[in-house]
């Protein structure tokens, strides 16, 4: 476009000068001089740019429009004298002139029209001045400047080179030779701007580098330069406006010859829509002509085959004539067999010859449809009685010729399949070779028998031939457990060579069934018609017959109820069934899996086969034949054939999938529930009398419909707590808690889930989804059932029950040797033992069977996922969380009690075999105990701690070994910060109700708190009781004249928050404090306290708390926890 616009601007130049010449010299000599002067202007006051294209000066595509600067004339300015004649071309025939001619003719105008622009533009130029240039002198000058271009690009390295090289001579020698070689980089950079190395900004640090600081030296240079450019935008200018001149040029010619083209498309269009409109005329008559030639056509064909047809029946009538006149039967029979020779036969060879067996068929078959027609009512008035009676003889002749030649041809067609050989469909000339099948034959036996009752009769023929020479164990009726039965004994089962006959049964229906299709594909199907044979109809064998043959093959083979695949698999079950053990059915279960899994192959087979055998054969003659219409249809009803034998053959297997997955299911849940009790059976275990409940309800819901009405219900059989409890803690561990015996209904049930994944689908598109989901789900139910209820939740309410909480009545005999075993404080090591193996037992239940986020497991949340059934996934869901509350909670019974008996025999040892021991070491206060701890003030000091706590801690060492192996982390925290609770609980509640302590005792006190906080916190965390217990201790350490600064701290006040009473309370500090030895003194009969006790509570400015009643309660751990917890 932008050089559009500059010839467009030179156009408008050349029209000023043209307008203004005509309008006087003047004007045009003022156009003229004004373009002289801008072009010998200085390069800043010249209006045009240096000129920097990749091509050249004279590169057209690259031009600037800024070069063309002349203004656009006004519209009356233009005149016909520049516009292109084309006289030649317009003189021209447009209707009869070749497109030579047009282009010689157009070739001329250009030549005519550059002749007359050279002369006005020499005129206009001669009346311009002497700067004006001729069209000739314009070529010149680009000759010229090509060439000097052509000579700057060879010199361009030695110029670039020369330009860095430094100059050796006088100052005048070196400032010419450098200003020379910049003029060449110069004129380098305007007529190779496509030359690399060379710049503007360059040339100029070049002209300014030599000149140093002489400011005339440095103008000198400037003004050569600025001379030396003047000359070159001279030039430039120049060069742009001759190339400018010469794309006018160029255009106008484009334009004349544009008009050639013009003209002969314009002809072409007319003539292509005068051939269109011909052609939309005559080709309506001659597509009448043909429609009436082709009913002419079948017209004459239907009237050759009624003549046919005609010259037929009359041989059948007067054959029917003259037998029944000679009084001797015709032999059709023999005749029609060849046992006659065809010499002395009376029949038309057209039936005694098998070479003409296809067009006796046809032949046949129009006479009985003659014969059928006779019922019409107007046919039949027509007849007179003699007509009648010849008409019925005519009718039983052709009906005994055509069940003669039925029967020739079903014998020919079993006499060629019985011969057998090797199926080879690879061409027509495979099937006449030794050893071959003669498919040939058999496909033209197979179109002449379709003309008689549709080929039934060869249908059924057929499926007999292959049912008796391919299948013998299925045509002869035997089992395929017969020959087992016959030579083993009743007593033993080979299940193994049963289940490898069946699986040798199901390749041979395999097989067969896959040669056979290919045989029906060439031999039941019609066969490429040839485009000169015009009598074969392509009704008489039509491409659905090979699906409805394959269908009939199939259901005989399969579904027949006497000797089909299906009932010699019933056959096999029930032989089975008849043993009634649970190891024949353990035998079946696995028979059931091998059956489906032959089941869905032998399906999946025969249905590809079915797709690709079949259909190809019918998609290649569809594409040969050029018959669109009637191949169509044949394609459409061939769809439809194919999707009737896949729909077939999916019935069948859901048939056979349905009835066996139903017998599977009840056998699996009734099986799977059986080795779960035999596993429990085994260990000497009882079992509960079955009982139907909530749990019964809940396992038909979540089973729902998917095994049918008859689904097998597990009963709920409970082991017997009884039995658990005489057998006791060694019974269990060696019976039934058993880490085999736990292992083993999990090994049961993951071998169900296999093989219901097998029987009825993995998911992920495959198989019955939903019936997938509930059989899983209800697999998974009964599982939860029976390893909860009837198994888990028994034995560990036994473990709970067989714990004694009660101590023994008489007390320890203290202490208790560390060299032999520690007591078990009423919980056996047993009881944590079984713990662990029910939590073991738990995990394995949930990671055996759920395994939720395992992929690749395939247990039941991986299936159900993968069925994506919802509603199965939610019930699965609620059994395992029910189960596991459920045994949750029953645990946590168990642990409580274990809880509640260590507690009790807790206290049986450390307040019942303490005081044991201090029967002859009683402190005399009144008729008072002081306890273990008030001792005389200069007693001996032990460095050991206490028998009674020393003997604790021996035996809760000891337990919690135990605990740790059975418990959690988070569950043993738990239980040892109760422990740690109750047994502070324990010991404070009997310090501040029955003991005193004396400074001397306060040390032993201290030493036993030592002890029993150490094993307080082996597990746990909340044990900040037991640093206040130390803290409160100090009370009975202290003199009492320092106990003001304990109790409150250094200032004295009370209310500071400082001290104990800031700590645990000024009640509770005080209530330990009054267990002093001296807090009370006995003044003659009467006890009462004493004076520092007075004196220091009137100074703290607080009551005694223990001048009333005193709640033991409120000064237990649990209080201590909730107070600490309020004031943070």
């Amino acid at each position: 476009m932008a050089s559009r616009r500059r010839i467009q601007g030179n156009r408008d130049l050349t029209w000023s000068l043209v307008t203004k010449s005509e309008g006087g010299g003047a004007a045009l000599s003022v156009g003229a001089t004004a373009t002289t002067a801008a072009s010998s202007s200085s390069p800043a006051a010249s209006s045009y740019p240096t000129l920097t294209t990749s091509g050249g000066l004279y590169d057209l595509d690259a031009l600037n429009e800024d070069l063309v600067t002349a203004s656009r004339p006004s519209p009356s300015a233009y005149h016909d004298i520049t516009e292109p004649k084309m006289d030649n071309l317009r003189a021209l025939n447009k209707n009869k002139a070749s497109f030579k001619d047009m282009l010689r003719a157009a070739d001329a105008d250009v030549a005519n029209h550059a002749a007359r622009m050279r002369t006005l533009n020499e005129s206009a130029e001669g009346s311009a001045g002497k700067d004006a240039s001729s069209w000739r002198e314009r070529e010149e000058r680009r000759k010229k400047w090509d060439a000097k271009a052509d000579a700057l690009k060879k010199e361009a390295p030695t110029i670039l080179r020369l330009a860095d090289t430094p100059i050796e001579g006088t100052q005048a020698e070196v400032t010419k030779e450098r200003m020379a070689r910049w003029q060449r980089a110069l004129e380098l950079y305007v007529y190779c701007p496509e030359e690399k190395g060379v710049d503007w900004l360059k040339l100029l640090e070049k002209l300014m580098e030599g000149c140093g600081e002489d400011e005339e030296e440095m103008l000198e240079a400037l003004s050569q330069a600025s001379q030396v450019c003047a000359n070159l935008l001279d030039q430039t200018s120049l060069a742009s406006r001759d190339a400018t001149d010469a794309m006018t040029e160029a255009e106008d010619a484009y334009h004349i010859r544009l008009e050639a083209h013009t003209m002969l498309a314009d002809r072409v269009a007319e003539q292509a829509e005068k051939i269109e409109e011909q052609f939309r005329t005559n080709g309506r008559a001659a597509l009448k002509i043909g429609q009436q030639l082709e009913l002419a056509e079948a017209k004459k064909r239907q009237c050759d085959t009624a003549s046919l047809l005609i010259r037929q029946w009359w041989m059948m009538e007067n054959l029917a004539e003259q037998e029944e006149l000679s009084g001797e039967a015709l032999q059709v029979n023999e005749e029609v067999r060849g046992v006659i020779p065809s010499s002395s036969c009376r029949m038309d060879t057209l039936f005694t010859r098998p070479e003409n067996s296809l067009e006796a068929a046809r032949a046949l078959k129009a006479l009985r449809t003659v014969v059928k027609s006779r019922g019409n009512s107007a046919s039949g008035t027509l007849l007179d009685p003699m007509s009648r009676h010849r008409f019925d003889v005519t009718s039983k002749l052709i009906q005994r010729t055509s069940v003669a030649l039925e029967s020739r041809l079903l014998n020919s067609f079993s006499d060629i399949y019985v011969t057998g050989g090797t199926y080879d469909f690879s061409s027509p000339d495979a099937a006449t070779r030794p050893g071959r099948l003669n498919w040939i034959q058999l496909r033209n036996l197979a179109m002449a028998l379709s003309n008689f009752d549709g080929g039934r009769g060869l249908h059924k023929r057929y499926v007999q031939l292959v049912v008796s020479s391919r299948f013998p164990e299925l045509h002869q009726g035997k089992g395929v457990n017969d020959d087992s039965d016959s030579d083993e004994d009743e007593d033993q089962l080979d299940m193994d060579s049963m289940r490898q006959k069946l699986s040798n049964l199901f390749h041979r229906v395999n097989e067969v069934c896959t040669a056979e299709f290919q045989l029906i594909s060439n031999v039941f199907s019609s066969p490429p018609v040839g485009k000169g044979d015009a009598t074969f109809d392509l009704t008489s064998l039509s491409d659905a017959v090979p699906f409805q043959v394959a269908r009939t093959l199939l259901q005989r083979v399969i579904s027949d109820p006497r000797d089909g695949l299906q009932a010699r698999i019933n056959d096999l079950l029930e032989s089975i069934d008849r043993r009634g053990d649970f190891d024949a059915g353990t035998k079946k279960l696995d028979t059931f899996v091998v059956i489906h899994e032959k089941a869905a192959g032998l399906f999946t087979m025969l249905k590809e086969a079915a797709q690709t055998m079949l259909m190809a054969n019918s998609k290649s003659r569809a594409d040969e034949d050029q018959r669109s219409e009637e191949y169509q249809a044949v394609s459409d009803e061939n769809k439809r054939a194919v999707a009737s034998l896949i729909q077939f053959l999916t019935t069948q297997e859901m048939s056979l999938s349905n009835s066996h997955r139903r017998g599977y299911l009840n056998l699996e849940l009734r099986l799977l529930h059986h080795e779960c009790c035999y596993c429990l059976d085994r260990t000497g275990a009882k079992l509960v009398v079955p009982k139907r409940g909530k749990e019964t309800a809940r396992h038909n819901q979540a089973l729902g419909h998917a095994g049918g009405p008859a689904t097998y219900e597990a009963p709920v059989m409970p082991l017997d707590k009884h039995h658990l409890k005489k057998i006791g803690f060694s019974g269990l561990l060696n019976g039934v808690l058993k880490s085999s015996v736990l292992r083993q209904p999990l090994m049961h049930a993951t071998d169900s889930l296999a093989r219901a994944r097998l029987m009825f689908g993995m998911g992920h598109g495959f198989g019955d989804m939903d019936s997938t989901a509930r059989v899983i789900t209800g697999i998974f139910s009964q599982m939860c059932t029976f390893y909860g209820n009837s198994f888990l939740f028994p034995i560990i309410e036994v473990l709970g029950d067989l714990l004694d909480t009660k101590p023994p009545a008489a007390p320890p005999n203290l202490p208790f040797d560390e060299n032999s075993p520690a007591p078990d404080l009423g919980v056996d090591g047993s009881f944590w033992v079984g713990m662990e193996r029910i939590h073991s037992a738990a995990k394995a239940f949930d990671r055996e069977l759920w395994a939720e986020q395992r992929k690749g497991s395939e247990r039941v949340w991986e299936i159900l996922e993968a069925t994506g059934s919802h509603t199965s996934m939610t019930l699965a869901k609620d059994q395992r969380v029910r189960f596991f509350q459920e045994l949750e909670e029953r645990g946590e019974t168990a642990i409580l009690r274990a809880l509640d008996t260590i507690s009790t025999h807790i206290s049986w040892v450390l307040v019942a075999g303490s005081e044991n021991m201090l029967k002859n070491r009683v402190l005399k206060m009144g008729d008072r105990s002081g306890g273990p701890y008030a001792v005389p003030a200069g007693s001996a000091l032990d460095n050991s701690n206490s028998p009674a706590v020393k003997s604790l801690t021996f035996c809760l060492r000891a337990q919690f070994v135990h605990i740790q192996a059975a418990l959690t982390p988070q569950s043993l925290s738990a239980f040892w910060t109760a422990l740690s609770m109750r047994l502070y609980d324990i010991l404070g509640t009997r310090l501040l109700q029955h003991y005193y302590v004396s400074m001397v005792g306060a040390v032993n006190l201290s030493r036993d708190v030592e002890a029993l906080r150490s094993v307080a916190m082996l597990a746990g965390t909340d044990h900040q009781h037991w640093d206040m217990l130390r803290e409160l201790l100090t009370l009975y350490m202290t003199p009492p004249n320092a106990l003001k600064t304990i109790l409150v701290g250094p200032e004295g006040d009370p209310n500071s928050g400082k001290g104990l009473f800031g700590q645990a309370g000024k009640v509770q500090a005080l209530v330990f404090m009054s267990r002093r030895v001296d807090y009370r003194v006995k003044v003659g009969n009467v006890i009462q306290k004493s004076a520092w006790v007075v004196e220091l509570l009137e100074d703290l400015g607080v009551p005694d708390p223990t001048d009333g009643n005193v709640n033991i309660a409120m000064y237990s751990a649990q209080s201590l926890r909730n107070r600490r917890l309020k004031l943070s």
